[in-house]
């Protein structure tokens, strides 16, 4: 089978390895399709935590598989399972490799209608929903999130079907600003030929966001952030920022505007912690999206701006790093 492997930076090999086994009580599938996106350009470059600076908590060093959102075909079931049977699809976020023998329910099963292109995201989906869930937003709260990536645009149907007013999303490209309005977006602002917090004062009609999403990803976004949501508004602060953040005046922001700063970790809480006390494990988030991406009522398939095959993967890499405006994420067939 086979399986992406990153050496060193700019060091990423399709390798063969050995096809686990069939287990008691498992499943196996194969990977059909896997996303590639700027995550999986940090690990190539070497700029990833799990590949730079020794004695964080999330280094892990070379050699290191690639990673992200999967989506697999059952191949083989074992005479103990029930339930599941060969040919179903399940979406899952897990190393590239080619073949897996998982537990039925590790993972989250996708009805056989729903199109790759939509399915890929189910992984990141789950991600963002815990974000927006985070806001505990009200109904008509103006919404602004900094940066279009592939995960700031999964926050514009989010916050659309929790009910926000106006949904403002700032993005230096206009490929990222075009997807963003079709996923829902009322207005879409180009920081560089717009003054960014004119516009949205503008916008808000001098009330600033109620929510401010950072997105962005890079050290800048952050104050960014403080600087442009309303007094006694939140800043959710969902990327996942690897470099250190200056903030030249905690004060003016933080201090005066008595701002609720607000974390959200990766997919949401593990669904060991499910009680009648914490409905929205993120498994319970993951079936959902499943089920909405059935009903067509989340589709979240205009994020995926490219298809390539697996041979094409550094190559796809690279074409995101020269030209990040025209890529967003790219569907990987394997």
């Amino acid at each position: 089978m086979r399986s992406l492997v990153i050496h060193g930076p700019r060091e990423c090999r399709i390798e063969e390895e050995p096809e686990p086994p069939l287990a008691p009580g498992r499943i196996k599938i194969r990977v059909r399709y896997c996303s590639m996106l700027m995550e999986n350009v940090g690990l190539y470059t070497g700029t990833d935590p799990r590949v730079r600076a020794p004695g964080n908590p999330l280094y892990r060093g070379y050699p290191q598989p690639q990673a992200g959102e999967v989506l697999a075909e059952v191949v083989e079931v074992a005479p103990d399972v029930a339930g599941v049977k060969e040919s179903d699809r399940f979406a899952s976020y897990t190393a590239y490799r080619e073949v897996q023998v998982i537990a039925p329910d590790a993972w989250t099963k996708v009805e056989p209608h729903v199109p790759a292109e939509a399915a890929i995201s189910l992984p990141f989906s789950g991600t963002t929903l815990h974000a927006v869930r985070r806001a505990h937003l009200e109904l008509g709260d103006d919404v602004l999130i900094i940066g279009a990536g592939p995960m700031g645009a999964l926050l514009v149907p989010w916050t659309r079907l929790a009910g926000a007013g106006r949904i403002i999303v700032a993005e230096l490209h206009a490929r990222r600003r075009a997807i963003a309005q079709q996923l829902g977006a009322t207005h879409v602002v180009d920081p560089r030929a717009t003054e960014l917090k004119a516009a949205v004062q503008e916008i808000t009609e001098g009330n600033g966001p109620d929510v401010v999403f950072d997105a962005g990803n890079t050290a800048a976004t952050f104050p960014l952030a403080l600087e442009l949501a309303r007094p006694q508004g939140k800043v959710v602060v969902l990327s996942w920022h690897t470099q250190p953040i200056t903030i030249d005046d905690m004060t003016r922001d933080f201090y005066h505007k008595e701002l609720e700063i607000i974390a959200t970790r990766a997919g949401g809480p593990s669904h060991a912690y499910r009680s009648p006390y914490l409905r929205w494990t993120g498994r319970e988030s993951q079936r959902l999206i499943a089920r909405w991406m059935a009903e067509g009522r989340f589709d979240p398939s205009p994020i995926v701006t490219d298809r390539r095959p697996l041979a094409e993967f550094v190559p796809a890499m690279e074409a995101l790093l020269e030209r990040p405006g025209d890529h967003l994420k790219t569907l990987i067939e394997w």
